[in-house]
């Protein structure tokens, strides 16, 4: 397992996550953490709530970047911005 930076490639607001580090197999499954999230379905539309605000549902907003490391899989850092 490696750590994994994922980043943010377009302007992020107050309340967003701008980057996360989490530790997986591959960028894969580090992109796969990074877009993680709740679909609800309410009367007349369906809303995603994503576990890191700010990070796109499809990954289209976001790099991976490996970083070296041992250990099991998960969180290891989120950088939110608070408003």
């Amino acid at each position: 397992m490696a750590l994994y930076l994922v980043s943010r490639t377009d302007h992020h607001d107050y309340d967003e996550y701008d980057a996360i580090v989490v530790r997986a197999g591959d960028e894969a499954t580090a992109l796969k953490i990074a877009t993680n999230g709740t679909e609800r379905t309410l009367p007349g539309y369906t809303r995603w709530d994503p576990d890191f605000r700010g990070f796109e549902r499809d990954g289209s907003n976001l790099t991976v970047e490996r970083l070296e490391s041992r250990g099991p899989a998960g969180l290891v850092l989120a950088s939110f911005n608070a408003g």
